[in-house]
């Protein structure tokens, strides 16, 4: 899959590609982002799928575990920083990631490879939740699926054309919202967290609308191009 031509530079500063060590089913995909990016972080054995496709990270960071002692060996010849945390910590791989590209100015935060395991799929949606929290733009990146998650109050626009499937989860409790533009719309209604009243919408007119009134919500959109581009800084209107 190819990405259009890159969008100006958003309003919250540079954007930071972190690779995790998840699938990457698209290698072209991948690499475009790569190429994007104003920081390249590699989390861990995520590194070798970069060197693979001849892309130079920025940093790699983690425990290495993962990583053969060859890739590392080239990596360090070529000059890449290399930081190394014990294997016994608090913290995984891809934590010790997104932070790293915080403290090096990122503004934007963009999890690839971030799909796979399911504990660690589960993990990355907590990460996206805690930048959420902290004010800081950020979302999972695949082919074929896009996710960030919202923190009341807040609003997204989404791009993707009508049909494409949407799906909205809550996130540690109930939530509440307003959809519009979706083939289900919904006025300020609850979502509560213990049940699937969000899943399987889809997209009736594009751009569509979702705003957060109360709670957390995970906005997953089966589009490798979503760029949630109406995520404001301010309180959600309407």
């Amino acid at each position: 899959m190819r990405l259009g031509p890159a969008p100006p530079q958003a309003p919250w500063g540079p954007v930071a590609v972190v690779f995790l060590a998840g699938a990457y089913e698209d290698v072209d995909y991948y690499a475009a982002w790569a190429a994007r990016a104003d920081l390249v972080v590699a989390a861990d054995g995520a590194a070798a799928f970069l060197v693979a496709q001849g892309i130079r990270p920025d940093v790699v960071i983690g425990d290495l575990d993962s990583l053969p002692a060859a890739t590392l060996e080239r990596l360090v010849g070529d000059g890449v920083e290399v930081v190394r945390h014990p294997v016994r910590k608090s913290e995984t791989d891809g934590e010790l990631a997104v932070a790293e590209a915080r403290r090096r100015g990122a503004g934007e935060v963009l999890l690839a490879g971030a799909l796979g395991a399911l504990d660690h799929t589960l993990g990355h949606l907590t990460i996206l939740r805690r930048l959420a929290a902290a004010g800081v733009a950020a979302r999972l990146v695949s082919p074929r699926l896009t996710v960030r998650v919202l923190v009341a109050p807040a609003e997204s626009y989404l791009d993707a054309p009508p049909s494409t499937r949407v799906s909205l989860v809550a996130l540690g409790g109930d939530a509440r919202v307003t959809l519009e533009g979706l083939e289900y719309p919904l006025a300020r209604q609850a979502l509560p967290c213990d049940t699937c009243l969000g899943l399987s919408n889809a997209v009736a007119l594009s751009p569509s609308r979702v705003v957060v009134h109360e709670g957390t919500v995970a906005v997953l959109v089966a589009s490798g191009e979503e760029a949630f581009g109406g995520l404001p800084t301010g309180p959600a209107a309407g």
